[in-house]
């Protein structure tokens, strides 16, 4: 068993959002490791944090990684709350750091030099059970993880765990997922649905066998909406199909306002196949610099004119557009999350979508939709070709 103490009263205030725990269980998937099991967030205080190490010990797991209160400054306890709780001495040692509270080891501990920052790490066995001590800053413990000894000691001790298979959809709601796969619960056996911005993802786990098994069965079942899968980005896969094909593309969004583009390049070498945006939120710009006529801009005729002129005006292969309401309020009596989406290339496509969340979710969700809707396309185009 593998327990997570995290420390920090600005994660409990709502100041910070918390990262750690998906950073260490990222850590331990990629090598195939036993997940943590359970997490208990406290915040910087030195009884707070002495009553949850002692908590954890008595169930007796096999390692307790603590992450946060490690500094230099007086609220950052979480050594000496841990000396506390154990009944063990602080001991000041010879260490290469210029912060006089850095020295302090906890006796039969071993301070780890920060790959990443000032704050050592300290690492040490007490009744059999591993305790890490790390710092509460991200980067700083993905140095721990992949640059110092802590990683490997983690990936010696801890157990072998699952395989995962994720399995990443779009264009098709959860509900209807579920009506779907319904039928087959019983022999796809227990998993879990995580909505995302780009999708639902369904997520396995089980022996590689297995798992071959519901990934054959999935893509036959669900062959119009899954993209990807485990670690796949649906912006990198179609980066990949345009340049395997050498096509060019342009991009012409309202609601989604450079989202779109911006995932395109966020792709080391989109140069190769992207030729460029425009934005056109204000009805002027669509008509004045993209030429469309359609006089209703959230209607499939409108994304169409504005795929097509974006694709003449950067003379790229393919134009795709986006145009909808993002919220938080209704725009000419048109529901918040309805939204539309063109392709031009060999012909003209448009698509109509409903996205329910916040203003930056539709955006973003919209973003997502049209890059999966064109993968899809092509793929299929290819495939025909």
């Amino acid at each position: 068993m593998i327990s997570i103490l995290i420390i920090g009263d600005e994660l409990l205030e709502g100041f910070t959002s918390e990262k750690n725990l998906f950073i260490i269980s990222n850590f331990l998937k990629t090598y195939k490791k036993r997940l943590p099991q359970k997490t208990i967030i406290v915040k910087d205080n030195k009884e707070e944090i002495a009553k949850a190490i002692r908590s954890l010990l008595s169930e007796k797991p096999k390692v307790i990684i603590t992450t946060g209160g490690i500094g230099p400054t007086e609220d950052d306890l979480t050594i000496e709350s841990i000396s506390y709780a154990l009944n063990l001495k602080l001991l000041k040692i010879s260490f290469e750091t210029e912060i006089e509270k850095y020295k302090y080891v906890i006796d039969g501990f071993k301070l780890i030099k920060n790959p990443k920052g000032k704050a050592p790490a300290q690492i040490g066995y007490y009744q059999d059970v591993l305790i890490i001590i790390l710092p509460g800053v991200p980067y700083e413990i993905e140095g721990f993880l992949n640059e110092s000894e802590i990683g490997k000691t983690l990936i010696d001790v801890i157990e072998e765990g699952y395989d995962f298979l994720i399995i990443k959809t779009n264009g098709i709601y959860e509900t209807k997922l579920r009506e779907i796969l319904l039928p087959h619960y019983e022999n796809l056996g227990f998993f879990g649905y995580l909505p995302r911005n780009d999708g639902v993802y369904l997520k396995f786990k089980g022996n590689k066998e297995k798992l071959n098994e519901i990934k054959s069965f999935l893509d036959n079942l669900l062959k119009d909406y899954i993209w990807g899968y485990n670690d796949d980005k649906i912006e990198v896969l179609l980066g990949n199909l345009l340049k395997r094909n050498n096509l060019k593309i342009s991009v012409a969004e309202s609601f989604t306002g450079g989202k779109v583009s911006n995932l395109i390049t966020s792709v080391p070498g989109s140069s190769s196949y992207f030729k460029g945006s425009i934005i056109a939120y204000n009805k002027d710009i669509k008509k004045n610099i993209l030429n469309v006529q359609t006089e209703n801009i959230y209607s499939k005729d409108c994304v169409i004119e504005m795929a097509e002129n974006v694709k003449k005006l950067f003379n790229s292969d393919i134009g795709i557009s986006t145009s909808g309401v993002a919220g938080p309020d209704k725009d000419d009596n048109i529901d918040v999350g309805t939204c539309f989406f063109g392709i031009s290339f060999k012909e003209n496509l448009a698509f109509e979508y409903r996205f329910s969340g916040t203003r930056t979710a539709i955006i973003e969700k919209g973003a997502y939709f049209i890059l999966y809707k064109l993968y899809k396309y092509l793929l299929h185009n290819s495939q025909n070709d």
